[in-house]
């Protein structure tokens, strides 16, 4: 005891204007870290990711640790605009930049007479120790939602992580073959679940359970599901190896997530959905950034009012906002950044990209597959925990064909 507390004392003398702590590294022993240039992050947060990043590392002599990569690690938080950490035994030094992380997120697509916008008060540092709380809402061409949500990345800086959401939407749904209505209805949907789970620096582990509330209305002359109400089960895996660089993540990632009904409110089978994702992202020269994704779902016997419905985001460009329905899909996306200007805000990209899905139809007569291929314009900002700005034009033959989206922050995916 008393050779930490001096351990501390003589920090403290040589370093009077930073915060300082002592955490202890089966490997590499009392290791005193400061922590100075934070404005809103709290000292003992960036202390809990110094001692995730040093096991993440897996060092085992003070000669190993590096401090670039000790610093990229604390950087994939998201939270920091800048991040210079040196190591000079038993010391590491920690300087930050924090990103201004309270605002209003914007919430903005618009794409062939498809229109939606809204926002989400969106703070990524709630109480500066790197919680998450979101309240926010939207309107669209086809309807408006509303939602909260709260997560906690390391309850009380343990391994354990809480999500929690609730979410209600009034929402016009339309299937599409081409620019042709297959069908569609008016559903109004209150959700809400919760979803403890376990992190290690690689694997992310949770269990989910939750509610949801679905009522139906008449779209046109369309028949209308039934309403119901659901209990669901859940459970998730990811892996994540890799490094967040502003307009790419330099790396691989991968998830997969199964969830059962449980409980019905009619006599229908209880759905099970089960879907998987890999990202891949890798730096070519000059900067340049490969980005290739593999998308998959698949549905058991359903409800017709709770099929998977997909449009948009990245593996769909250039179909419909939830305009493509089916119980099984495979997507694969590939896109091209070449950063073509930057500054200390942020940085311009253009991205040649293509995508390709084959699917199991869901309306009999339409098609199993589509492909869709492009080019997008995109601004990644720096100085704020903001998605970005893109614009995208490109073509796919087997919905809206010649297709222009322009997306803002949450709506950019």
């Amino acid at each position: 005891m008393f050779k930490k507390l001096l351990l501390l004392f003589l920090a403290a003398l040589m370093l009077p204007h930073e915060a300082s702590a002592l955490i202890i590294d089966k490997d590499l022993g009392e290791v005193i870290v400061t922590v100075e240039g934070n404005k809103r992050t709290k000292p003992l947060y960036i202390e809990s990711l110094v001692r995730r990043c040093l096991e993440k590392g897996g060092y085992k002599t003070w000669e190993t640790v590096d401090g670039n990569a000790l610093g990229q690690c604390i950087r994939n938080t998201k939270l920091f605009e800048s991040i210079e950490v040196q190591v000079d035994k038993p010391v590491i030094h920690v300087k930050v930049s924090d990103r201004w992380t309270l605002i209003p997120i914007p919430s903005i697509y618009a794409s062939n007479g498809k229109r939606s916008g809204g926002a989400t008060v969106f703070e990524s540092n709630f109480l500066g120790i790197g919680k998450t709380v979101g309240i926010g809402g939207s309107i669209s061409t086809e309807g408006n939602t509303f939602n909260l949500m709260y997560f906690d990345p390391s309850i009380a800086f343990s391994d354990f992580t809480f999500n929690v959401m609730a979410f209600r939407s009034s929402t016009e749904l339309r299937a599409y073959d081409r620019t042709t209505t297959l069908y569609g209805y008016d559903r109004v949907q209150k959700r809400f679940f919760l979803s403890p789970g376990y992190v290690t620096p690689f694997v992310s582990l949770s269990v989910s359970a939750g509610y949801a509330d679905n009522t139906y209305s008449q779209l046109e002359s369309f028949s209308v599901p039934g309403d119901y109400t659901a209990w669901t089960i859940g459970a998730k895996a990811a892996y994540h190896d890799s490094d967040y660089k502003l307009f790419y993540n330099d790396g691989f990632s991968a998830n997969i997530s199964w969830d059962k009904q449980v409980r019905r409110s009619d006599s229908d089978e209880h759905t099970a959905t089960t879907t998987a994702g890999f990202e891949w992202d890798k730096l070519l020269f000059e900067k340049h950034a490969l980005q290739l994704g593999l998308r998959g779902a698949t549905q058991s016997d359903l409800h017709e009012g709770e099929v998977a419905m997909y449009g948009r985001s990245r593996g769909y460009r250039g179909i419909q906002p939830g305009g493509l329905w089916t119980r099984r899909i495979v997507a694969a996306s590939v896109d091209y950044q070449i950063p073509v200007a930057k500054w200390g805000h942020g940085t311009v990209t253009v991205a040649p990209f293509a995508d390709y899905g084959v699917y199991r139809p869901y309306f009999e007569g339409t098609g199993n597959n589509y492909a869709s291929y492009g080019i997008g314009a995109y601004y990644f900002i720096n100085l704020i925990n903001l998605p970005g700005i893109g614009l995208t034009a490109g073509v796919n033959e087997n919905f809206m064909g010649t297709f222009v989206a322009f997306q803002i922050g949450m709506g950019f995916n």
